[in-house]
C-alpha cells in the first residue's frame, strides 16, 4: 500500500472511532450506537478484495478491542472475517452501486450481532436470543445501513481519488 492510502486510511479509521465511540453514544435521540467500523471493513473489504479487506478488518477490530478493553482479538477475529468474506464479493460486483454495498453491510451487521450474543451471551447461559435480536441485532442493524447509505459513496470516492493518484504515480515511474 501506498503511504497517502495508509493515512487516508488511518484517518478514516480515527474517525469512525471517534464518532462510534465518542460522538454517537452521546447522542439522545438513538437507542443503539451504528457500527462504523463494520462499514468501514465492509465497504473497503468490497471496494479493494479480500486482501485489503482483511488488513482493514484487523485495524478495525483492533480499535474495537482496544475501545471495549476487553480480551485482545475478540473483535478482531470478527472484522477480519467479515473483511475477507466481503472482499470475496470484490470480483462480482461492481461498487459503485450503493444497493449491494446495503445488503452485504446488512448480512455483515446481522453475523457480527450473532458472533457477540453466542460469544458474550449464549456461552454465560443467557438463552433469549429472541429479545437480544429485537433490542439489539436489529436496532443496530438498521441504523448501520442507514448510516451506510450516506458513508459508503464517501468512502467510495476517497478510494476512487486514492486509486487515480496511485495511477498517476505508477504512470510517472515508468
Amino acid at each position: 500500500m501506498k503511504i497517502k492510502r495508509i493515512l487516508a486510511m488511518a484517518v478514516i479509521l480515527l474517525a469512525a472511532y471517534i464518532l462510534q465511540y465518542g460522538v454517537f453514544p452521546l447522542c439522545p435521540w438513538i437507542d443503539t450506537v451504528p457500527n462504523l467500523l463494520l462499514i468501514v471493513a465492509v465497504s473497503f473489504g468490497f471496494m479493494k478484495g479480500k486482501k485489503h479487506g482483511m488488513i482493514v478488518g484487523l485495524f478495525c477490530g483492533l480499535t474495537a478491542d482496544i475501545a471495549s478493553m476487553g480480551t485482545l482479538g475478540f473483535f478482531m477475529i470478527v472484522f477480519i472475517l467479515i473483511g475477507y468474506l466481503n472482499g470475496a464479493f470484490h470480483r462480482w460486483m461492481y461498487s459503485d452501486y450503493i444497493v449491494f454495498p446495503l445488503i452485504v453491510t446488512a448480512v455483515s451487521s446481522f453475523l457480527y450481532g450473532c458472533y457477540v450474543y453466542v460469544f458474550q451471551f449464549l456461552i454465560r447461559g443467557r438463552l433469549d436470543f429472541g429479545y437480544y435480536l429485537l433490542h439489539i441485532i436489529l436496532p443496530e442493524l438498521i441504523y448501520t445501513v442507514i448510516l451506510t447509505a450516506a458513508v459508503y459513496p464517501l468512502l467510495s470516492l476517497i478510494n476512487h481519488k486514492l486509486e487515480l493518484t496511485e495511477r498517476r504515480s505508477a504512470t510517472k515511474f515508468v
